[in-house]
């Protein structure tokens, strides 16, 4: 499956999604951020797919949104700059919602959107040339709809030193802020997406969509209000074939190794 800037590719349990529009670094207009929403959601309901990777043609994930068209978007005003920013309010939303894990896959820049796009993914793996960063500010703008997803990964601290200054971190540091979870080598990077893929995808399917449910409820509030929600999510988990199977297995190893 293919749209003019997305490129969709099935491949066992995972299906990628490729940011595809190398003339602009793979920058993303409004319309393909509303297609990649849905994409996502469709991907979502293939049974047979049980990860998602988001990646960028090229060496650059995505330079973030398109600027030709939000300078556009700026000076048309009035209802179209509202009406223009539900694709984007949905793209930073729509991944913790999944029942399927959502991986980035980072070669080159990841900025602005783009940045906050990696952000909003469930695991983030890059090569060692990455480049993130919120520049925003330096054209009189702020990142209002990716601050959430940094907020979330990076904490207060450091999300507003990537707002406020617009500096850019290379690979090294995001893997110090928490913005990804592994660094290596451009050559070394698809075999590291794809043991995670692997990994991810022997998993039971009930088990990681309750899994993830549960993280993103519990993570949006504060303790007490976790720990009563994790006592209501629980049953859930104790009841379910997916945990009797587990712990058969888990028997059945031990017996074996005896």
């Amino acid at each position: 499956m293919s749209t003019t800037q997305l490129l969709v590719q099935r491949l066992g349990p995972c299906a990628t999604i490729t940011l595809s529009n190398p003339a602009k670094r793979n920058a993303i207009a409004t319309a393909t951020a509303g297609e990649l929403v849905d994409t996502l959601q469709m991907l979502d309901r293939e049974s047979e797919v049980r990860v998602i990777v988001i990646t960028g043609e090229g060496h650059c994930f995505s330079s973030g949104g398109d600027l030709d068209e939000f300078l556009a978007t700026v000076e048309s005003g009035g209802t179209q700059l509202w009406e223009t920013g539900e694709p984007w309010q949905q793209l930073f939303s729509i991944i913790a919602t999944l029942s399927k894990p959502v991986i980035a896959r980072v070669v080159g820049p990841a900025m602005a959107g783009a940045c906050g796009l990696v952000a909003a993914c469930d695991f983030a793996y890059c090569s060692e040339d990455a480049r993130f960063g919120s520049p925003e500010i330096k054209i009189g703008l702020f990142p209002l709809f990716i601050l959430p997803a940094l907020l979330k990964r990076l904490g207060e601290r450091h999300a507003l030193d990537l707002a406020l200054t617009g500096r850019t971190l290379d690979a090294q540091e995001a893997l110090r802020m928490g913005l990804v979870n592994r660094v290596c080598p451009l050559a070394e990077l698809d075999d590291l997406v794809a043991q995670q893929v692997q990994s991810l995808a022997e998993l039971e399917p009930a088990t990681v969509r309750r899994g993830k449910h549960a993280f993103h409820k519990i993570s949006s509030v504060g303790v007490s209000e976790g720990l009563e929600l994790a006592r209501g999510l629980r049953p859930a988990f104790m009841c379910s074939d997916e945990l009797r199977r587990g712990i058969e297995k888990f028997f059945a190893k031990k017996e074996v190794k005896a």
